[in-house]
């Protein structure tokens, strides 16, 4: 099977060689003020995107939140010129990032470490504070912004402590979501994830296509209610579902069989 070969465009301009600089030092995206989407590709012909509407309804919501217009039409061409060659059984990160300079999809192979994590990921809980903002919308909680500091901190901290991944709690000491996925956990037989509204959690493209097929409910929870449930997963747009094999230390249970179900459609097979 080969690898995708990376790939880089510049929207108004096309496609670049995938190693130019196409990115000014100054920016304003390299300072936050930016907004970007990470979605997977599927090889084959024609290759597949996987939730291209739903990444681009995101970006667009983020891209206002800063003020921003974004041309969705010329986007979706970019989209498609710069994933027309993926081969068949390959699979591909597809990043769109825009700010009010320049604006950019890459096409990169998929990495190693993401296929791993697909087997499971061991977790850390991280203090985040206060989960609603209601009169502070500037902050861009729920904005998928290029401003990650705090997400990136807490992944370097994770693997300090020897893990994989991070959960935020609230001021609380609720779950609210971790840096780059959603939470997902069953319990009695019923799925169940973390309050969104309100609470400065993203709203996840994987999460809400698994929740509509699960009957998912919101319900708030701590660690230690994970502790006792059926399982516990976290979802994003390349890891799928990707199952919590323990938090802070303590195991949680693994079911093969149910995983491979929640991939399945988390990664859009």
């Amino acid at each position: 099977m080969s690898a995708p070969r990376p790939r880089t465009a510049v929207l108004g301009t096309g496609e670049v060689p995938w190693d130019a600089p196409v990115v000014p030092a100054d920016d304003p995206g390299l300072r936050g003020d930016g907004v970007f989407e990470t979605l997977l590709v599927h090889g084959g012909t024609p290759p597949r995107v996987v939730r291209l509407p739903e990444h681009l309804d995101r970006f667009e919501r983020s891209a206002a939140v800063l003020g921003h217009r974004l041309d969705r039409a010329a986007w979706a061409d970019l989209v498609v010129g710069i994933t027309d060659d993926v081969p068949a059984g390959a699979e591909a990160v597809l990043r769109l990032a825009a700010s009010a300079g320049v604006c950019t999809a890459t096409l990169r192979p998929l990495p190693a470490g993401v296929r791993r994590g697909r087997d499971g990921v061991h977790v850390v809980t991280l203090a985040r504070g206060a989960s609603t903002v209601p009169d502070a919308p500037w902050l861009l909680r729920a904005a998928k912004t290029s401003s990650y500091a705090v997400n990136s901190a807490a992944l370097r901290e994770a693997r300090r402590r020897g893990a994989d991944d991070a959960l935020f709690l609230d001021g609380a000491g609720e779950v609210l979501e971790a840096p780059t996925a959603n939470l997902l956990w069953c319990a009695r037989g019923r799925w169940w994830t973390p309050p969104q509204a309100g609470r400065a959690v993203l709203p996840g493209t994987t999460l809400a296509a698994l929740a509509v097929e699960l009957a998912a409910r919101e319900a708030s929870c701590r660690p230690a209610d994970l502790l006792r449930a059926d399982g516990a997963w976290l979802l994003s747009s390349l890891r799928g579902a990707a199952p919590v094999r323990s938090l802070d230390g303590a195991p949680l249970p693994v079911d093969a069989t149910l995983t491979g179900r929640l991939q399945r459609t988390a990664v859009g097979l």
